[in-house]
């Protein structure tokens, strides 16, 4: 996925402003920057989710060569979930309360896939299982606010990964967990990562984490990425003063 010369506007205002990114194939590719830098506009912008009032005023958002701001709406339909999986910061709000967990992720197996009912139920517990959830049947027929919060990330993420996506978004992921979880799930990443194939775009304000968990980093302040690349290169010889700022304020 490459993000080309993006700016976002709200009233006239660039809250994205001209940010390039690559997430290569088979990577973890971390986003970085504090509260307001623009970060989760651009994370929203590549599925086209951007909230009402905000919109892309240039650049493009490539996915598999095509640009995503092109879309028919039936196709931007077709790649959420499907070839491009989300997860939030939130799963409590970003989970549907009245509906179970088994529902919700049968709900995205029903769209993007062409597995029957029976079929679908035997994945939503292969799914819950391989993102680590004890006795899965049961945690299908949870709702949203009977599971902890580490239990509704797991869960967020299987649904994420339920259509077989290349791509997954994953806005701040952690940040509601405490600092044992933080690194369960961020260890869960990886191992999806390399099981299943996938490229990441973890969007976080953690510095720490990015240096024990990402291959590449972007850092965004102000609504402009100021710094890009390997996370050994950026970390190990930063070159933009926010960035320097960033590692001095957490010690790395």
């Amino acid at each position: 996925m490459v993000v080309d010369n993006l700016t976002v506007t709200v009233a006239g205002k660039n809250i994205v402003n001209a940010a390039s990114l690559e997430v290569p194939a088979l990577s973890v590719t971390a986003l970085v920057g504090g509260s307001g830098s623009g970060k989760t506009t651009l994370g929203l912008a590549v599925l086209r989710l951007l909230p009402l009032g905000l919109s892309v005023r240039q650049g493009r958002i490539l996915f598999a060569g095509e640009d995503v701001l092109s879309f028919s709406e039936e196709r931007i339909r077709s790649l959420r979930g499907k070839e491009v999986g989300m997860v939030f910061q939130e799963p409590l709000y970003a989970f549907n309360p009245v509906f179970s967990i088994g529902d919700q992720i049968a709900e995205v197996l029903r769209v993007h896939s062409s597995l029957n009912a029976h079929q679908r139920r035997e994945r939503i517990l292969e799914l819950l299982n391989l993102v680590g959830l004890p006795d899965p049947k049961r945690i299908a027929g949870n709702y949203p606010h009977q599971l902890s919060g580490g239990m509704r990330q797991r869960a967020m993420i299987a649904q994420a990964i339920a259509a077989g996506p290349k791509l997954i978004i994953a806005d701040e992921p952690t940040s509601n967990l405490d600092v044992t979880l933080q690194a369960k799930i961020m260890e869960l990443f990886r191992k999806l990562k390399d099981e299943l194939k996938l490229s990441v775009l973890l969007i976080t304000h953690d510095l720490g984490m990015v240096a024990h968990m990402a291959d590449h980093v972007a850092v965004m302040t102000e609504g402009g990425i100021v710094e890009r690349g390997t996370t050994h290169e950026v970390l190990g010889n930063p070159q933009h003063a926010y960035t320097r700022m960033l590692m001095e304020a957490i010690g790395v």
